[in-house]
């Protein structure tokens, strides 16, 4: 038996996973082999505060979209093996991805493109 965690905007199994690991609104606990859900608030918004939910929770696995460096050396320092999923699919869909082996492993951060020395997304981008 495993437990994974899903970085999700709504307290909902049809909700889009949430842009960045730390910020999300709900993280989704689900009992992979029973996929038994709960939904846990995420008060604190910050990567550290997620691994402490998670890490209650027994979670061995977590999907995200993306993740700062700080986010995932929680993660690895808790044992937890990250996963990158794609943002505009439902949960369900995310975990199912999951259980097939369709996901990319978290080993470095990926952050949302808003971090120092990160290019900014195309409507951000100041002219030159």
């Amino acid at each position: 038996m495993s437990t994974i965690g899903m970085m999700l905007l709504e307290d909902s199994w049809d909700s889009p996973l949430s842009a960045h690991f730390g910020m999300a609104k709900w993280v989704l606990i689900c009992d992979t082999a029973t996929q038994q859900k709960q939904f846990q608030r995420n008060g604190g918004l910050s990567g550290s505060d997620v691994v402490h939910t998670l890490v209650a929770h027994g979670c061995q696995d977590a999907i995200f979209v993306s993740i700062g460096a700080g986010g995932l050396h929680h993660l690895h320092a808790a044992q937890i093996r990250g996963w990158y999923g794609p943002d505009h699919l439902p949960a369900h869909d995310v975990f199912e991805q999951w259980k097939a082996g369709r996901l990319r492993r978290a080993r470095h951060a990926r952050s949302d493109g808003h971090g120092p020395g990160q290019r900014q997304p195309l409507g951000r981008r100041r002219a030159s």
